[in-house]
């Protein structure tokens, strides 16, 4: 018989926002305090982010992409472009967060995981624990 956890997935943790972007080959910068994003001619922003992604990585015509904590929501909250939105560069990151951190929780668990990814790109993850 198995065991059903609910789990609810946001952007709250930061191991599991580190991890998520490594998951998609990023390589993310954490910063002590926050810095400007840069644009895609290498201008700098306004905006400021404490968990950076260089645009290098993302496309040659990207903006960074960044993560801030919100002391207010709890939470980090993602600043990216316009541009890298239409790409569904958003969706990506939000798809790989709910997959670690459900990943990650079912793992807690002593649950055993596997993901595939289906034939119309979705991923399926299956779980089992022999009790």
């Amino acid at each position: 018989m198995s065991a059903y956890k609910t789990i609810n997935c946001s952007f709250k943790d930061k191991k599991t926002l580190l991890d998520c972007l490594k998951a998609l080959n990023f390589n993310p910068i954490e910063y002590e305090h926050k810095y400007r994003l840069q644009g895609y001619m290498n201008d700098l922003r306004e905006q400021e982010a404490e968990i950076i992604v260089a645009k290098q990585q993302i496309s040659h015509a990207s903006n960074d992409l960044g993560f801030t904590y919100s002391d207010k929501d709890k939470e980090y909250l993602m600043i990216c472009s316009d541009y890298d939105l239409h790409r569904g560069l958003g969706d990506k990151i939000k798809q790989s967060y709910a997959i670690t951190a459900i990943k990650s929780a079912l793992k807690k668990n002593k649950f055993s995981v596997k993901e595939e990814i289906t034939e119309n790109n979705k991923v399926k993850i299956s779980a089992g624990k022999i009790i």
